[in-house]
């Protein structure tokens, strides 16, 4: 998350979300985790679950982040300003505590991600968990055509599975 940090450079700054790859990427979740009361939930599906809550939660703030930030630079000329005069700018106080949980999610992602990796599926909804996942980590922008056919791979064993 250190581009946040170093965002007056333009070939440091991070990828912004498009409002479609967001959406397109959160398409498959619905498909996971039916059927399932939360105490029986497969593990498998629990962890994938929670990364994609994660991966959908540091979306929202990287997008807020980033409104604040241009807000910051045009109306307070943000990176003009030391750090104590950003200190007493209220919306600066946001931006941190935007990068903090920002920070904290990151580390929580990466640890679900680790988590995984070595087990196998045991069942068709741990599939579709696993493959959501991936929908996720690749870019409908960067790669089209893997994006959709696993988004389609998603839906199609959803359906085979009768929405379990």
């Amino acid at each position: 998350m250190d581009s946040r940090h170093k965002a007056e450079s333009a070939d440091v700054r991070e990828r912004q979300l498009s409002r479609r790859s967001v959406l397109s990427g959160g398409s498959a979740a619905p498909f996971i985790n039916q059927g399932h009361a939360p105490g029986n939930a497969d593990p498998a599906v629990t962890l994938c679950t929670r990364w994609l809550a994660v991966d959908a939660e540091q979306r929202r703030l990287q997008l807020e982040w980033g409104m604040l930030e241009g807000w910051l630079m045009t109306k307070r000329s943000w990176y003009k300003l030391s750090p104590e005069q950003r200190a007493e700018i209220p919306e600066g106080a946001r931006l941190a505590e935007i990068d903090s949980w920002l920070d904290v999610l990151e580390v929580e992602g990466h640890a679900l991600l680790e988590a995984m990796r070595p087990k196998p599926a045991k069942s068709v909804e741990a599939v579709i968990a696993n493959l959501s996942v991936a929908a996720r980590l690749i870019f409908v922008e960067d790669h089209p055509e893997a994006h959709g056919l696993i988004t389609r791979a998603v839906r199609d064993l959803a359906a085979f599975s009768g929405g379990k």
